[in-house]
């Protein structure tokens, strides 16, 4: 059993944001995909993402703490994005998370190579990354207790101009995104 000194000061535990990065809609593919949102979600099953919730994400980082902040802007600095095009053209119903999500039946190289990219730059400054396959989905509602029947959707094309770092902060209402850093994609 150790002793506490009581001359030296109280651990502060640090603060954590939990982050991630993503490809965040303009305003008029923000709209576009809220569209879909009314269209695909019957009411009554589950809670539908709100506009201001949607985005396609690209690598989830979790709690990270704030002082490797720099750490994740830096991994992200090191990476080139190209341009391309993701079609969201499925639906699915993800049992396990209890979502519904619009899904891109291919998912483009250069995205792949951005998250592959993206995952190596934070492996490398000892930030977790996650080592299952990359899969492109946007999540339309969540809390969806059993699958739904849906007519296919009307394909979404999301130009892929660049990606952000956000910020998920949970507030009784739901989730408050922030973009905290973005970055342009290159050709």
């Amino acid at each position: 059993m150790s002793a506490i000194d009581p001359a030296s000061p109280p651990r502060r535990l640090e603060r954590t944001r939990r982050l991630f990065f993503a490809l965040w809609p303009d305003d008029g593919l923000r709209a576009a995909l809220a569209g879909q949102v009314r269209a695909l979600v019957p009411d009554g099953v589950g809670r539908p993402q709100q506009p201001a919730q949607l985005h396609l994400t690209l690598e989830f980082l979790g709690p990270v703490p704030e002082s490797r902040l720099g750490a994740v802007c830096d991994a992200a600095d090191s990476v080139r994005a190209a341009s391309c095009e993701v079609i969201l053209d499925r639906v699915a119903y993800w049992r396990r998370s209890s979502v519904l999500c619009l899904l891109a039946s291919e998912t483009p190289p250069a995205l792949v190579a951005l998250v592959e990219d993206l995952r190596s730059a934070l492996r490398a400054r000892d930030l977790e990354a996650d080592p299952r396959p990359y899969r492109a989905h946007l999540t339309l509602a969540r809390k969806v207790r059993r699958p739904v029947r849906l007519a296919p959707p009307v394909p979404v094309r999301w130009p892929v101009t660049g990606f952000a770092l956000v910020e998920s902060r949970t507030d009784p209402a739901g989730s408050i995104y922030t973009v905290l850093q973005s970055w342009q994609a290159g050709d």
